[in-house]
């Protein structure tokens, strides 16, 4: 690609890790792998030093904001805008959601590119939190991109404008799953939030179970609702704590049979189910947001109704755990799978199309 094509990104927030983090991330270094050039700017930025190195590194211009008050947030975003005022962006490409998005794009989208990529769950108590100005965004948009079908059917529905779809970028993680499975003993986990929305709570209680008597559950994250001695009270629990980098981040994924996502949060598409799908790993999940759109085959990717009570989840879970241990899984067809539909060379050459790079080779 010729260095000359730039694209400005504009972000609301960027906590200190996250899924739509991780796809910032991927996104930024994929494109700029290509030959883009990247103006990043972020209204709320918490994220890490070694983050921010990163963005330093990959980035033409990086502007990190760390205003606290909104009243100082709205003054260096105006310093930021004059600083910028009167270059010109073969793309501009926002993502996140609040009443900034639309005057900052309209600043430079005359004549520009212009994409918003969205990836909230759209559900209504969702769309209660759009600011008029956000809505408008949405709509004048160029192109408004959501992170799975099923995201664009429900903005379809509630804008009456075409919606098209990428999936997120998410890390493409390189380990060798356990092919020695002791089925005495699997090891299925969750790593995350710990937010009761996320299913916590489920997963203590299933340890509690006499019937799972052969599984061993694993938690990592953290979370104000789940202090460390909370676990103590579930000793079939095996609570890890955070961790952080690549590395860990395999090593996680390489010790467990499974991952499970027993959500009743409004997702969109969570980047975890990509990540673990890229390394074989099969998982199960509630259907909810955009996570239908990713299922694969009931072995690997198992999902059930966000309604299901306690005795739905435990039959569903005994029977992909029994799955399991009978050697069902089709891992190298997982990865396979993430390949075709989820990997950085395809959503890197679908990315730079959209963004209006047509005639680049890639």
């Amino acid at each position: 690609m010729n260095r000359s094509f730039t694209v400005l990104v504009y972000t609301t927030q960027h906590m200190k890790i996250g899924g739509i983090e991780s796809h910032l991330h991927e996104f930024c270094y994929w494109l700029s792998k290509k030959g883009a050039e990247i103006d990043l700017i972020v209204l709320n930025s918490e994220m890490q030093p070694e983050t921010e190195e990163f963005y330093k590194k990959i980035c033409r211009r990086f502007y990190p904001g760390k205003q606290k008050k909104t009243w100082l947030r709205v003054i260096w975003l105006f310093l930021v805008k004059i600083r910028l005022f009167g270059r010109r962006y073969n793309a501009v490409y926002t993502n996140g959601q609040g009443e900034s998005i639309l005057p900052f794009a309209k600043m430079f989208s005359p004549g520009t590119n212009w994409i918003h990529h969205y990836h909230q769950s759209c559900e209504p108590e969702d769309q209660l939190t759009w600011g008029k100005s956000y809505r408008r965004s949405l709509t004048k948009a160029d192109l408004l991109i959501a992170c799975s079908r099923s995201i664009a059917i429900k903005l379809n529905s509630s804008l009456s404008r075409t919606i098209e779809v990428i999936p997120c970028f998410s890390k493409e993680v390189s380990v060798k799953i356990r092919d020695d499975i002791n089925t005495e003993k699997l090891k299925l986990g969750y790593y995350g939030r710990l937010i009761p929305e996320k299913g916590i709570d489920i997963l203590c209680r299933l340890s509690e179970d006499k019937d799972f008597g052969h599984v061993e559950f694993h938690i990592w994250g953290q979370g104000s609702a789940y202090p460390p001695e909370f676990f103590l009270e579930f000793p079939r629990i095996r609570y890890h704590g955070p961790f952080s980098g690549e590395k860990e981040l395999a090593a996680v994924i390489g010790s467990l049979d499974a991952y499970l996502l027993i959500s009743k949060n409004p997702e969109a598409l969570p980047i975890v189910l990509l990540e673990v799908m890229s390394a074989g790993l099969p998982w199960f999940a509630t259907d909810r947001g955009g996570i239908p759109d990713i299922f694969q085959d009931i072995y690997t990717t198992r999902i059930i109704p966000a309604s299901s009570n306690y005795e739905d989840i435990k039959i569903a879970l005994l029977d992909f755990a029994a799955a399991i241990s009978n050697g069902k899984v089709n891992h190298t067809a997982l990865k396979e799978a993430y390949q075709s539909q989820f990997s950085h060379e395809v959503l890197t050459r679908t990315w730079l199309k959209k963004l209006g790079f047509l005639n680049q080779t890639v």
